[in-house]
C-alpha cells in the first residue's frame, strides 16, 4: 500500500519542499483539494500524516481538522500544523480543532525531514507481515464461523475478545472483519448512517494488510465490502430495505503460502 501523505498546503513555497522531503521518505503527497465529505476523502486514502498549512486559501483548514477528528474513521490519522509563530490566535484555535502539532514556519521548513518522520503514523508492515503468516486463532475462526452463518452481532462479541487479547498489528484485521460484520448488522436494521459509518471505520484496518492474512482471503473481504457499501450509497437511506442481503458475503479462508484460488 502507497505510504501517503495529504497535504492542505495551496503555496507553492512550501508545496515543493513538502513533496521532495516526502518523496526521500518513501510517502507519496496529495495536495487537497475541496471537498463535500471530509471523512470519506480521507478514508479512501488512509494518509499516514495530515499536514495543515493555517495560512491556507484554497480550503476550510478548520473544518477539515475537526471533521477528520471527530470522525471514529479517521480520528487516527495524526495531523501536524504550521503557521505564523505571531498569531497566537490561529495556533490556540488549531490546538482546539484537534491538531496533534502545530509548529511555527521556521521550524517546519528547517526541519521538514524529521517533522514528518516524527508525526506520521508509524510503520508496522514488516511486524504485520510476520504475523499474517501465523495459523488463525480458533477464537478468530469460531467468529468468523458466526460471521459466515449470519451471526453478525455475535461475531462482534467474538471478535472483541480476539483484538483486545492481541497487541501486534494483525489486531487490525480482527477490528476490520468485526466492524464490516457490524454494518451488515446495521443495514438489517435499515440504519443507513451507521451502516455507511461502519464501512468506514474498517477500512482503516483492512487497507493495511497483506491480501491474505493468517489464512484469511482480506483481498476478497475488502473488494465485497466495498462492493456492499457502493450498493448502500447507490440504494440511499430511502430504499435501504431493497438491499439484496445475498451481498452479505461469507469470508473465505485459504491456506497460507498458497494463491488465492
Amino acid at each position: 500500500m502507497t505510504k501517503r501523505i495529504v497535504a492542505l498546503v495551496d503555496d507553492l513555497f512550501f508545496q515543493q519542499p513538502i513533496a521532495s522531503a516526502a518523496q526521500r521518505l518513501g510517502y507519496a503527497v496529495e495536495f487537497a483539494e475541496p471537498t463535500n465529505d471530509v471523512v470519506a476523502y480521507l478514508v479512501a486514502r488512509q494518509p499516514r500524516l495530515i499536514v495543515v498549512d493555517l495560512n491556507v486559501k484554497s480550503l476550510d483548514w478548520e473544518g477539515w481538522v475537526m471533521a477528520a477528528k471527530t470522525s471514529p474513521a479517521t480520528r487516527k490519522m495524526p495531523v501536524l500544523a504550521f503557521g505564523s509563530h505571531t498569531d497566537a490566535a490561529r495556533i490556540a484555535r488549531a490546538r482546539k480543532a484537534g491538531c496533534d502539532a502545530v509548529v511555527s514556519n521556521g521550524a517546519f521548513m528547517a526541519h521538514l525531514a524529521d517533522m514528518i518522520q516524527t508525526h506520521a503514523r508509524p510503520d508496522e508492515s514488516e511486524a504485520l507481515l510476520r504475523q499474517a503468516q501465523e495459523p488463525l486463532p480458533e477464537l478468530a475462526r469460531q467468529a468468523i464461523a458466526q460471521f459466515n452463518a449470519g451471526e453478525f452481532w455475535e461475531q462482534h462479541e467474538t471478535f472483541e475478545t480476539v483484538w483486545r487479547a492481541e497487541p501486534g498489528p494483525v489486531r487490525q484485521m480482527y477490528q476490520g472483519i468485526l466492524q464490516v460484520g457490524v454494518a451488515y448488522y446495521q443495514i438489517q436494521r435499515r440504519n443507513y448512517d451507521g451502516a455507511r459509518k461502519l464501512f468506514q471505520r474498517a477500512w482503516q484496518y483492512l487497507s493495511v494488510l497483506p491480501d491474505v492474512c493468517q489464512g484469511v482471503d482480506i483481498a476478497q473481504l475488502r473488494a465485497d465490502a466495498q462492493a456492499a457499501l457502493a450498493e448502500l450509497e447507490r440504494l440511499g437511506p430511502a430504499r435501504i430495505a431493497e438491499f439484496d442481503p445475498a451481498l452479505f458475503k461469507p469470508i473465505r479462508l485459504v491456506s497460507l503460502g498458497h494463491p488465492v484460488s
